[in-house]
């Protein structure tokens, strides 16, 4: 049996799976699943790691699937190389298949199709303890400043499997599920819609016009961290809204608790 060997994008990355080492390999277009779980090994754009015994990892479709192992396999966060090995380029939960992690072999014991939903959860903890993780480094540098004499400032970058700019909110609605935005594709990887859950049932909605989004780490992104919101603005028209003296942060909200695509990425919007 021959088994191909795939290079995985480092944890919190979205770099380019390297080429499988194969002599005739048809175009991803091409290959047929073996089964409809099976995870195409050659196409893995994104890891995560929430616990020691699963990881989660999002193909270039924009298809999520948790691979459980056989037994704990910790680190894969903090890894400095990953390597998937599967027979053929398929990962199905096959006794051959196994990850690579810096030298140590974890055998995989499942392969699990799972939704956005899911992945966006694994992957903010996984965001949070990797950089719970990391060691204290101090860093001396010089930047241009901003106008008006300021120092540039400075944000983590995140994925937009589980978060979205608002700066690239381009509008909003309800459907039977709940609240949806819609967003700049160009800027979020290739994601229009995400979908938006919100703590309680969020009576603001009820006769909200215009929203706003506000980070809770005031960093532009809502990822369903601690004190991201959405909040209803003033009425546009005046009038008797009293909503436009009251200070932003005692105007009416709810908290977001989530954020993930409702639909796959738009391929052609990238």
């Amino acid at each position: 049996m021959n088994t191909t060997i795939c290079m995985l994008p480092l944890a919190l990355a979205s770099l380019l799976p390297l080429a499988a080492q194969a002599q005739s390999t048809p175009s991803a277009g091409e290959r047929i699943a073996p089964a409809p779980h099976c995870l195409d090994a050659r196409d893995v754009h994104q890891v995560e790691q929430q616990t020691p015994t699963a990881i989660a990892v999002r193909d270039g479709r924009g298809q999520a699937y948790r691979i459980d192992f056989s037994a704990a396999c910790p680190g894969i966060n903090e890894a400095s190389t990953l390597r998937l090995e599967a027979p053929s380029g398929w990962a199905c939960g096959r006794p051959s298949e196994q990850v690579v992690v810096d030298g140590r072999r974890c055998g995989v014991g499942s392969v699990t199709p799972i939704d956005s939903r899911e992945f966006a959860s694994t992957a903010r903890q996984s965001g949070r303890l990797y950089a719970s993780s990391l060691p204290r480094v101090d860093v001396t540098a010089k930047g241009k400043p901003n106008r008006g004499g300021s120092s540039p400032r400075h944000t983590f970058q995140t994925s937009p499997a589980f978060c979205f700019a608002t700066r690239h909110v381009r509008g909003w609605s309800e459907d039977s599920q709940g609240v949806v935005v819609e967003t700049n594709p160009r800027r979020n990887g290739g994601i229009r819609y995400y979908r938006v859950e919100l703590a309680g049932s969020c009576s603001i909605l009820a006769g909200a016009q215009e929203v706003n989004f506000e980070s809770g780490f005031g960093n532009g992104l809502i990822c369903g961290n601690p004190g991201d919101r959405m909040v209803m603005l003033p009425s546009p028209f005046g009038g008797e809204d009293l909503r436009a003296s009251t200070p932003r942060f005692a105007r009416p909200s709810c908290g977001v608790l989530a954020v993930y695509p409702k639909d796959l990425p738009d391929q052609a919007s990238r």
